[in-house]
This record gives C-alpha cells, sequence and structure tokens, in this order.
C-alpha cells in the first residue's frame, strides 16, 4: 500500500514539474518516443530476422576479430547493443558461444553503438527528420496488420525508425528553445571536477533511460543547441557507456554464471576504456580536431566532433583490451563461480531465450536431459543400483551380483519435491516459447515436452514396482529372485546403452543404429520373458501370486524400456534443425 502511494506521489510530482515547463514537457516526449523507437527497433529485428540474426552471430564468431566485426556490424543495423548483448547472454547459456566468442561479440557491439551518434548528428540535426518519420510509421502499423511474422516485424522496425527520428527531432526543438531560457553551461565546474562531475551524470542518465543510444542522442542535440559545453559533452559520452553496463548487468540476473561473466567483463572493459579516455581526454580532443577535416567535418560542427569522439576512444578501448581477453575470460570465471543447481530448479530455462528460438529450443533440450539423469538417477536408486558405480556393463554385472538392500529411495517424495517443478517448469516454458516459432520448431519444441512427459511416467512407473522388487528380491524362492534381478538387469543395461548415445564423437547414423540394436534387444527379452514365466508357472517353480506380480511388473518394465528409447531418439538424435545448429557450434574455431 505504502509503495503503491509512493509511486502515485512520484508521478504526481513529476507530472507537476513536466507541466511547469513548456520546453522540458518537450524535451521528456522527445526521450519517451526515441525509447518507444527502441524498442519497436528491438522487438520488430526479433520477428522479421526469423532467426537470421542469431544464425550470423553464431556462424561468424570463430575467432576474435570476426566477434568483433560481427558484434560490429550486427549492432549497426539493429541499433541495439542492448538487442545483441540479450542474444549472446542467450546462447552463452546454452553453450552456444564460448565466453571468449560473446565477450568479442559485445565489444564489437560497444563500438557498433556509436552508429547511433553518427546518425543523429549527421541526419537528425541538419534535415527535417520528422518528414521522413511519418511514412515510416503509417507503413509500419499497416504493416503491423499483416499474420506473417516477417511483414510484422519489418512493420515493428519501420515504427521503432519512425519513432526514433520523431523523437530526435523532439527533443532538438526542446533543446533549441530550452538554451533561450536557461544555460547549462553555466552550471559547469572547471577541469578534472567538471569532467568527472559530467562522466557520473551521462552513467546515471544511461542507467535511469536504460539505453546509452538514448543518452547520446539526448547529448548530441543538447550539444548542438548550445546548452552544453563541447568538453562537458564528451564528458557525457563517455559517462554514458559506464551507464550502458548497467543494462548487461540486469540482464544477467535472470541468465547463468556466463551470462554474469559476460557483463563482468563488459563492466572491466568498459570501465578500462574510460579511463584511458579521461586521462587523454584532451589529447583524444585534439587527435579529433586534427581528423575532423580529414572526414569532412567542419571545425566548428562540434555535433560530428562528438560522434567522431565516440568512436575513436570505443576503438581504441577494444586495441587496448582484446589482447588481455582470455585473462578477462579466467578473471571472470574465477570471480564469478558456477553453482551447482538443485534438481529441483531449472538450469537452462532462462526468460531471456523465450522469445529467441533457436536459443529456447536448445534451452529446452538441454533442461530436459537434465530431467532425464534427475529421473534416471531416482530410477536407478529405487532399483538398489548405484548411478556412480554404473558406466559400463561390467559395472552393472558387478553390483548385480552383490546382495541387494531394501531400496530407501521414495519415488513419491523425489517426484513430489523436485521433478515435478521441473517438470511444471519445462511445459511451461516450451509453452511461452513455441508463441515465438515456426511450425517446425514448435513440432520440435512439442517432442521435447513429450519426453518430458514420458520420463515422468517412466518415473512413476518405476514405482509401481518397486515394492514388489524389494519383496521378491529378498525372497527365498531363487527363481523369482532371479528374474526380478533380470528385471533390474535389463533397466540398468538399457540406461547405460542410452549413456552411450549421448556421446559427441559417435556419428549420427552410429547413434541411429544403436537405437535399433536396442529396440531389437528389447524385442528379444519381452519375447524371452514370457516364455520363462510360463515355463515357471507350468512346473510350478514360483507361485501363482508370484506369477501374477511378475507378469504385470515385466510388462510394466518393457513399458518403460519402450518410453525411454522414445525419449533416447527426441533427446540424442538430433532433428535436423538442431542438428544444423549444433554443425554450427562445432565448426573449427
Amino acid at each position: 500500500m505504502v509503495k503503491n502511494l509512493a509511486i502515485a506521489l512520484g508521478f504526481l510530482i513529476t507530472a507537476y514539474f513536466i507541466s511547469s515547463s513548456e520546453n522540458l514537457k518537450i524535451i521528456l516526449s522527445g526521450i519517451a518516443i526515441f525509447l518507444i523507437g527502441m524498442y519497436f527497433m528491438e522487438n520488430g529485428f526479433k520477428l522479421f530476422s526469423g532467426g537470421a540474426l542469431e544464425n550470423i552471430l553464431k556462424r561468424f564468431t570463430n575467432n576474435l576479430f570476426k566477434a568483433i566485426t560481427t558484434g560490429f556490424l550486427a549492432t549497426s543495423i539493429v541499433q541495439s547493443s542492448s538487442l545483441i548483448t540479450v542474444i549472446v547472454i542467450s546462447f552463452l547459456s546454452v553453450e552456444l558461444l564460448t565466453l571468449a566468442q560473446g565477450i568479442g561479440i559485445v565489444f564489437g557491439s560497444n563500438l557498433g553503438s556509436t552508429t547511433t551518434a553518427w546518425i543523429v548528428s549527421s541526419l537528425g540535426l541538419k534535415i527535417k527528420i520528422s518528414a521522413y518519420a511519418m511514412p515510416m510509421l503509417i507503413f509500419g502499423v499497416v504493416l503491423r496488420f499483416f499474420k506473417n511474422n516477417t511483414y510484422k516485424g519489418l512493420g515493428n522496425v519501420l515504427l521503432g525508425l519512425g519513432f526514433i527520428f520523431l523523437g530526435i527531432s523532439y527533443m532538438k526543438d526542446g533543446f533549441d528553445t530550452l538554451k533561450d531560457s536557461i544555460d547549462l553551461a553555466q552550471f559547469a565546474l572547471p577541469g578534472i571536477k567538471g569532467i568527472i562531475l559530467y562522466i557520473l551524470i551521462g552513467a546515471v542518465a544511461t542507467v535511469v533511460i536504460q539505453s546509452s543510444s538514448a543518452t547520446m542522442a539526448i547529448i548530441i542535440t543538447a550539444l548542438s543547441a548550445g546548452n552544453i559545453i563541447y568538453i562537458n559533452a564528451l564528458a557525457l559520452a563517455i559517462g554514458a557507456n559506464i551507464g550502458t553496463t548497467v543494462t548487461a548487468i540486469i540482464g544477467s540476473f535472470a541468465s547463468n554464471e556466463n551470462g554474469k561473466r559476460l557483463a563482468f567483463a563488459h563492466l572491466i572493459f568498459n570501465v578500462i576504456t574510460a579511463l584511458v579516455a579521461v586521462v587523454f581526454i584532451y589529447s583524444l580532443r585534439d587527435f579529433v580536431d586534427y581528423l575532423a577535416p580529414l572526414f569532412g567535418i567542419d571545425a566548428e560542427n562540434y555535433s560530428m566532433k562528438l560522434a567522431l569522439f565516440h568512436t575513436i576512444f570505443n576503438l581504441l578501448g577494444i586495441i587496448i583490451v582484446a589482447p588481455f581477453i582470455n585473462i578477462i575470460v579466467n578473471f571472470a570465471k574465477k570471480t564469478i563461480k558456477k553453482k551447482v543447481a538443485k534438481s529441483s530448479k531449472p538450469k537452462f530455462l532462462l526468460k531471456s531465450n523465450i522469445e529467441i528460438p533457436n536459443s529456447s529450443l536448445l534451452s529446452l533440450k538441454k533442461e530436459c536431459i537434465n530431467l532425464y539423469e534427475n529421473c534416471q538417477r531416482a530410477m536407478l536408486h529405487a532399483l538398489n543400483l548405484h548411478t556412480t558405480e554404473l558406466k559400463t556393463k561390467e559395472d552393472l554385472q558387478k553390483q548385480l551380483t552383490n546382495e541387494p538392500r531394501k531400496s530407501n529411495t521414495n519415488i513419491d517424495e523425489i517426484y513430489q519435491t523436485n521433478l515435478k517443478l521441473l517438470y511444471n517448469e519445462i511445459i511451461k516454458y516450451s509453452s511461452f516459447a513455441q508463441e515465438h516459432m515456426t511450425s517446425q520448431q514448435q513440432k520440435i519444441a512439442g517432442n521435447f515436452k513429450k519426453s518430458a512427459t514420458r520420463l515422468i511416467e517412466v518415473l512413476k512407473d518405476t514405482r509401481d514396482i518397486q515394492k514388489n522388487l524389494d519383496f521378491y528380491l529378498k525372497s527365498k524362492n531363487e527363481y523369482i529372485k532371479k528374474e526380478y534381478n533380470n528385471l533390474r538387469e535389463e533397466l540398468g543395461s538399457l540406461f547405460i546403452d542410452i549413456n552411450n548415445l549421448n556421446n559427441e564423437n559417435l556419428s549420427e547414423l552410429d547413434k541411429i543404429t544403436q537405437i535399433e540394436v536396442i529396440k531389437s534387444t528389447l524385442n528379444k527379452n519381452d519375447l524371452s520373458n514370457s516364455e520363462t514365466i510360463d515355463t515357471l508357472i507350468r512346473t510350478q517353480k514360483i507361485k501363482a501370486s508370484m506369477a501374477t506380480s511378475l507378469i504385470n511388473d515385466s510388462a510394466t518394465v518393457y513399458s518403460i524400456q519402450k518410453k525411454l528409447v522414445e525419449v533416447a531418439m527426441i533427446l540424442f538424435i538430433e532433428d535436423e534443425l538442431l542438428k544444423e545448429i549444433g554443425e554450427e557450434n562445432n565448426a573449427p574455431k
């Protein structure tokens, strides 16, 4: 209640200050419209690219130079370093990129974000940019009514560009009239104190606005209108670079340790770059003055000089920091250590991946494998088999020869306290992720949901046979004891065979061949078990009650085995789409 009142009071105070100044109202409206444009641009490229943007980021990052170049070009095109950072974090979370590749892309993305300054200084201040905004908004709205995601995405991109241009126009008009009523430059402090103050202002503004591009647009329009002096604008640009790291840090909160490491590396890079820029700010200013005529920039065109300064100090940061990227990676790994997640918590289902189809599919696959491993552990313990000592068929035989103890594994408890939550999260995540997928991608996601459902089913099936298994393994009747031991052997052997499929060195053909061998073995075991049970009944070596239990449990074990094979085919024999993603990821580095 208090929080809601505080928010309402904050809005009322803000509304009062905005309404009291027409110029401030225009400037803040421009900022708001610019931010809406950035949002539509990001959303539009997610839909419009149809996964192409993600594929480019994966395919052209197999060395540091390519990663930096790709990050620069991608950000220059989509005009959003935040979008690129979100995609990179999502790829790191499912291990599609190495941390070094991710850091390289973010370094390039930092440089790519400087293109906003060039657009604003070269176009937004020289021509009536709002005239171009209107047609973009009109066509953008029309395209949004199409059902096709490509057209809808293109519509969002046009809307984004239209709003960005309109926002720049509003900010320019606001600052043009503001300079007649107030001179912000009069509050500037001399020397290094003033530089530090404006760096802090630039950083705070970017943290609040959550967009360094928007901050740079504000700085350039304010500089053009004469509201701030050139040297203070340079300091604000340095501050904006520091502030943009907060966006990556906030985005990493919902990520795993690799996402946090990327944000940490981003912070290191931007702080080092900022320190270099501050120390050499006057030298860089003079260097910009020297280069400006070579780029056709007039001596008095401080807006374009600011854009050039912004590009130069980011490029300088890459040149200085890039050679030490492996040191940064190792430092980030030591600082942010991997946490072992509890079995009840998803390891790979990150919210940041939901709107990126390729990443969400890989997230689902990895989480289903995580569920499989947890179910396998619970099932084997219920069968009195210990997973840590169960790597080969020889290990299995050793355990089978030991006198079995009564299993204390409570499958119901494991399901309710751990695996039910994990299963629910997989189903929920898949449902949300499928909204952003093509029909083919939705089919793959549906198969992953099916695999999760099958795993829960086999877990419950194992619970149903556990009581009889514990009872008959202690029986004095050697025949029934042997048959239940055979059921343990069949399930243990199947898990070993399936685990062997999860081997990167095996070709898809070898995996398919192995699956066919497993299926053939299951059919033989099922026939053999039926014949053996019939023989035991006819020769009266087991009682009728034993025979009934054995028949039912054998059928249940066969059902478990068939479901596990179905799961193995979904998780370990790749769909063509996921196979393509994997091949790109495993390309020579």
